[in-house]
């Protein structure tokens, strides 16, 4: 399949504003994957250069808290929960035998709004944990619970807990039920921790497409298309400032944090995660926007949106206003086939699990496929030359995470696009994730009697995924 860029503005938005921000936006090498605008209800930019869209379903990090903190106002709502209930009434059978003061006093308006008195996330722990509840409770508090922010998500996976526990259903087939199926979201993947239970924190892999349903719900107050889904008073408490949090750095980062939502330093309130997944409301504009991209700095890209937005719609007479979408440019070259295809080799024993992995041009697609075994199955990855080929493949640790902070399924699903440059005796190519932020590129060179591979990573990757070795099999 040849991937194609999204691309669609409503009259009167400034080519000449969307220029400047993305020049801003991606000046060093930062990305931009998918943005979308929705304005008054009514749907005013939506774009993906290739090979992504705005239908991707990708992985977004911590913006999944907001997507789990919506799940506790539908309990609350309901009156199934109160965010007066303490932690240790909800999950008596794991409370610790000599429990600390400091956990007697914490309730679940303290964990929605990130000041449970834990002085650092405990996320790492509870994963990999036999307990992950206990190990949240055992966990130093050394602070008052509701005196102290501490960015935590370990507490947001505490959530999905209370969710699973309240509810009878894991966190994500409650929203299913709650959330996805009124606001017509499907598909969704939630990744689960090793006890059985939805990330909360983290892990969710939704679209630029539903991160705009999400916000439109919370900027009409709860409504959607006629029909009210959360309290206007959930979403008015959960966008406030409860927090304090004017020590956490960068102004977008330290101006006040409700229940799993950041209030914005200029005006709204976001759900944001890692490397620059954005749902951004602001309800003074009547505007909701999503973006999905992958950078570093958080702040430089809260800073080229909120002076974009200003901007969106002056006016175009300015001589540069053609549109200039940033390009992700599918390697290219002039030779089809470099010498490795058409053999088999052998693997030496690897993270990844990979046994053997083939090469083959294909002439009619003009595409490479590179052909690895786990020994059980085989799965092809697809790279065109000087166009992005699309592949969906099952592998465990291959797509970059944050390690750290999220539970390693023994296999998981990938979508990638990929391109690639053949030289005599080495083949590049250049993967790009569809269903997460990050990219790798693949050198893969011949040497006496096989093959080395490197497989090069902007993510997170566990250090001894990247090298793979292999021997030619006669």
């Amino acid at each position: 399949m040849l991937l194609k860029s999204d691309f669609y503005a409503a009259p009167g938005v400034s080519r000449s504003a969307l220029n400047r921000y993305f020049a801003h936006y991606t000046a060093g090498g930062d990305e931009i994957h998918t943005l979308e605008i929705v304005r008054h209800g009514a749907l005013v930019l939506r774009l993906a250069p290739a090979p992504y869209s705005c239908s991707d379903k990708r992985e977004i990090y911590s913006l999944s808290k907001s997507f789990c903190s919506t799940a506790v106002g539908f309990l609350a709502d309901a009156g199934s929960l109160s965010v007066e209930d303490r932690i240790v009434d909800l999950f008596p059978e794991d409370v610790p035998e000599h429990p600390q003061e400091n956990l007697l006093k914490m309730r679940v308006r303290h964990v929605l709004s990130m000041n449970t008195g834990h002085p650092s996330c405990v996320m790492p722990a509870m994963i990999r944990s036999e307990n992950e509840i206990r190990t949240f409770m055992e966990a130093e508090i050394p602070y008052e619970p509701g005196t102290h922010f501490t960015y935590n998500t370990g507490a947001t996976l505490m959530l999905s807990h209370i969710v699973e526990k309240i509810s009878g259903m894991k966190l994500l087939d409650f929203l299913s039920a709650k959330l996805f199926m009124p606001l017509g979201i499907s598909d969704v993947r939630w990744n689960r921790t090793p006890d059985g239970s939805n990330e909360g924190g983290c892990g969710i892999h939704v679209s630029a497409d539903d991160i705009i349903k999400l916000g439109l719900l919370y900027l009409s107050g709860g409504v959607r298309n006629g029909q009210r889904l959360l309290s206007e008073e959930w979403v008015r408490t959960a966008s406030s400032p409860i927090s304090d949090n004017s020590t956490n750095g960068t102004p977008d980062w330290q101006s006040g944090y409700g229940y799993q939502f950041w209030i914005n330093a200029r005006e709204g309130f976001r759900g944001d995660g890692a490397f620059g997944q954005l749902c951004v409301i602001l309800p003074e504009r009547d505007m909701v926007v999503a973006v999905q991209a992958k950078l570093g700095d958080m702040q430089k890209e809260m800073d080229c949106l909120m002076e974009l937005i200003p901007h969106l719609f002056d006016d175009d007479s300015a001589p540069d206003s053609a549109l200039l979408l940033p390009e992700y440019a599918p390697l290219a070259s002039e030779r089809r086939t470099s010498g490795l295809e058409d053999v088999f080799y052998k693997l030496e024993p690897n993270q990844l699990g990979w046994t053997g992995l083939y090469f083959r041009y294909d002439p009619a697609e003009d595409a490479m496929r590179m052909t690895f075994s786990d020994g059980v199955d085989q799965y092809a990855v697809r790279a065109g030359r000087g166009f992005w080929a699309e592949s969906t493949v099952i592998s465990k640790k291959l797509k970059p995470k944050l390690v750290d902070l999220m539970s390693t399924p023994d296999k998981e699903r990938c979508r990638l696009a990929a391109s690639y440059c053949a030289e005599k005796d080495r083949l590049t190519v250049s993967v790009r994730f569809l269903n997460c932020p990050h990219s790798m590129r693949w050198q893969i060179e011949r040497t006496d009697g096989g093959i080395v591979c490197d497989l090069g990573s902007d993510g997170l990757h566990d250090p001894d995924v990247r090298f793979l070795k292999g021997t030619v099999v006669e």
